[in-house]
C-alpha cells in the first residue's frame, strides 16, 4: 500500500509487477515492471518513489515508480529466495528481508549491500511467504520459526537475539509490527493452522 492510500503494488507469478490505483478501482498501466525471476514480495519506501521486489533466485530489484525502469539489484542477498521485504518505517535507507536460508538481513540500499545479519540456530523460514518486521522505531526486527513456532526478536542495532517468545504450537508463517497495545507497539504473529496472537 503506498502511504497516500490511493494505490497499491502487487507482484505476480508471470513475472510482472503492476500498480493499482484503488480509489476508482482501475488499474494503472502506466506502470508496470517486468522481471526475470518469479516476486514472492514486494514493497514500496515511504516517499512513494522506490519500490522492491524480493526474489525466487535470491536477489531484491529495485524500481523507479515514475519511470517503472529498474533502479538497481542486489544479486544474490539470499540463498532459496526471498520470502518477505520492508523497508525501514523511519529510514528509506534500509531494507529488512527473509530468505529461504534461516536468515534476516538488513540492506543499505544507497550502496546496495548488507548492514546486518540476523540469525539463530533455531529459525528455519519453510515458506515462500514467510513475513518478517521491523518495529515502527525501527529498532527491532522479529520472525516465526517455521518449525519451531517460536517468535524471534532482534537488535538492529548489534543483531544480537533480544527475545525468544513461545505461545504457537504450529510453524508461525506471518507477522506484523503495528502501534498499538499499552506501550504503543504491538506484534501479531499467525501459524500455519490459523491461530493468531498478540503481543504487547
Amino acid at each position: 500500500l503506498f502511504h497516500n492510500e490511493k494505490e497499491i503494488l502487487t507482484g505476480s507469478a508471470d513475472r510482472s509487477i503492476k500498480i493499482w490505483d484503488i480509489s476508482r478501482n482501475v488499474y494503472r498501466q502506466t506502470v508496470t515492471f517486468r522481471h526475470s525471476s518469479t516476486s514472492n514480495c514486494v514493497d514500496v519506501s515511504s516517499d512513494s518513489l522506490t519500490a522492491c521486489s524480493g526474489h525466487m533466485d535470491g536477489g531484491l530489484r529495485f524500481w523507479d515508480v515514475r519511470s517503472g525502469d529498474r533502479s538497481a539489484e542486489i544479486a544474490g542477498i539470499h540463498e532459496g529466495g526471498v520470502t518477505s521485504l520492508q523497508f525501514n518505517p523511519t529510514d528509506n535507507t534500509k531494507l529488512l528481508t527473509n530468505g529461504r536460508d534461516g536468515t534476516l538481513k538488513l540492506s543499505d540500499i544507497r550502496t546496495c549491500s548488507v548492514v546486518q545479519t540476523f540469525s539463530d540456530p533455531n529459525f528455519q523460514t519453510v515458506s515462500n511467504h514467510a513475513s518478517s518486521a521491523l518495529s515502527p522505531d525501527g529498532v527491532y526486527a522479529t520472525a516465526g520459526s517455521g518449525t519451531t513456532g517460536d517468535l524471534f526478536v532482534w537488535r538492529v542495532s548489534d543483531g544480537k537475539l533480544e527475545k525468544k517468545l513461545s505461545a504457537h504450537q504450529a510453524a508461525v508463517c506471518g507477522v506484523a509490527w503495528g502501534r498499538g497495545g499499552t506501550n504503543g507497539q504491538q506484534v501479531a504473529s499467525v501459524d500455519k493452522n490459523g491461530v493468531m496472537v498478540l503481543w504487547a
